[in-house]
């Protein structure tokens, strides 16, 4: 059903809820509460598993021809990065969806078709502390914000020195001409004595970094700035990052550091090639920017390269394919892998030393009709030990050139989201 507006906005609503499921970008998007179904798959196969899921279910109720994407029965993807990682790939569809876009405000809910009646959307507001009135969404009276309780900062799998001696063997391997470019990741823990809320967390990062798209499915949330692939009917939608330099440098010592030096303009084309060839099979008058624009967040500067093309199923007239498995050609890419991309995965496992999970994986949602926004999960962390834990990641593009001081504080910079979300500073 479509509601007036939701008082005072998306943002506002994650400081009292306890999300199953967020994606908000300008204070518009989705946001998922409880769950009504939810599924797992794990290894090579996890992309076709929960594709096969999600257009396995039947669905009745209003017609949602002409509705903005999002609205509708809708599902919060986290993908974990690498086939063997020994967390779980999830799809979640909540119980209660609200859709905030330029066209209006609706909410979804979603019961079993085997209830023996239906839920009105009132109950299931108020199971997640909101109510209806007058045609807008509010919290119930008295309901308070949950603070997020004080953490500390820990080392994460490996100390900074490992990480170092990581970079350097890349660089090494560059140099003997194994890579054109690889991507290394590390981990930090941030811990606190008290379940640390997701809602509060993320209201804070959608305020603080509202170019983003702040998210959550399952256990993973943050506030990511890269879209893998975005699919509207036929038509896709792509954001590649690769090349960055610390806030600190300023708007034209920025674009000098982005624009200018072979290093990052060398990462950056890479990083797009690598999407273009593997999109190629399935998307159609693939185009990209150029030249690359310098985007500007809180935290870094980065190069910034939009792909825009059509599905190919589109232009043969075939069935459409499932927006998981056009993230699965998209995945990965080179701006969280490297180039060859095998040649990088491999040594990635090598010289990492961590189960990366569901960071730098396809996060994001699908809806009934096949839309999708699937984003690449970083700037964030993952919920651990009941939720009295973060674990935080950040990774580098190594090319020649690079330097292990430089990359590893890149990590720190590339965590500082995470880091000011949870008061943290370092």
């Amino acid at each position: 059903m479509a509601v007036d507006h939701i008082h005072g906005g998306l943002v506002e609503l994650l400081e009292a809820a306890q999300p199953s499921g967020a994606w908000i970008r300008h204070g518009q998007g989705l946001l998922g509460l409880g769950v009504a179904a939810e599924t797992a798959a794990a290894g090579a196969d996890r992309f076709a598993t929960l594709a096969r899921w999600w257009d396995g279910f039947t669905w009745e109720g209003p017609d949602l021809e002409g509705l903005p994407a999002g609205v509708g029965p809708t599902a919060f993807a986290s993908i974990t990065y690498s086939s063997d990682s020994s967390s779980a790939s999830r799809l979640i569809l909540p119980e209660l969806i609200i859709a905030v876009t330029e066209q209006g405000t609706w909410l979804t809910g979603v019961v079993p078709a085997d209830e023996e009646r239906e839920v009105p959307l009132q109950q299931l507001l108020r199971r997640h502390g909101l109510q209806l009135q007058d045609g807008v969404v509010v919290p119930v009276p008295g309901a308070a914000p949950t603070a997020v309780p004080s953490a500390q900062l820990r080392a994460g799998t490996h100390p900074e020195h490992h990480y170092r001696n990581a970079v350097e063997a890349g660089v090494t391997a560059i140099a003997e001409r194994r890579l054109e470019k690889l991507v290394l990741a590390r981990d930090a823990v941030a811990a606190a004595d008290s379940p640390i809320p997701p809602g509060p967390l993320l209201a804070r990062l959608a305020r603080d970094y509202s170019d983003c798209w702040t998210y959550r499915a399952g256990d993973v949330l943050g506030a990511t700035p890269e879209m893998l692939v975005q699919v509207r009917g036929e038509e896709l939608f792509a954001r590649v990052l690769a090349g960055t330099v610390d806030r600190s440098v300023g708007e034209q010592g920025a674009r000098e550091q982005l624009v200018e030096n072979p290093k990052q303009r060398n990462e950056h084309t890479l990083a797009v090639e690598s999407l273009l060839e593997q999109l190629a099979p399935v998307s159609a008058q693939l185009q990209a920017q150029s030249p690359p624009a310098v985007l500007e967040l809180p935290n870094v500067y980065h190069l910034s390269t939009d792909v825009t093309g059509r599905l190919s199923c589109a232009e043969a007239g075939a069935e459409p394919i499932s927006p998981l498995l056009v993230a699965e050609r998209a995945h990965p890419t080179a701006a969280i892998c490297g180039t060859p991309t095998a040649t990088a995965a491999g040594l990635i496992g090598t010289l990492e030393e961590i189960d990366r999970g569901p960071f730098s994986g396809p996060v994001g949602w699908v809806d009934a009709r096949g839309n999708a926004d699937v984003g690449i999960a970083l700037r964030g962390g993952v919920l651990e030990d009941g939720d009295r834990q973060l674990r935080l990641y950040a990774g580098c593009g190594i090319v020649a050139g690079s330097e292990p001081a430089s990359e590893l504080a890149e990590t720190w910079a590339k965590m500082r989201p995470m880091l000011g979300a949870l008061g943290l500073t370092r």
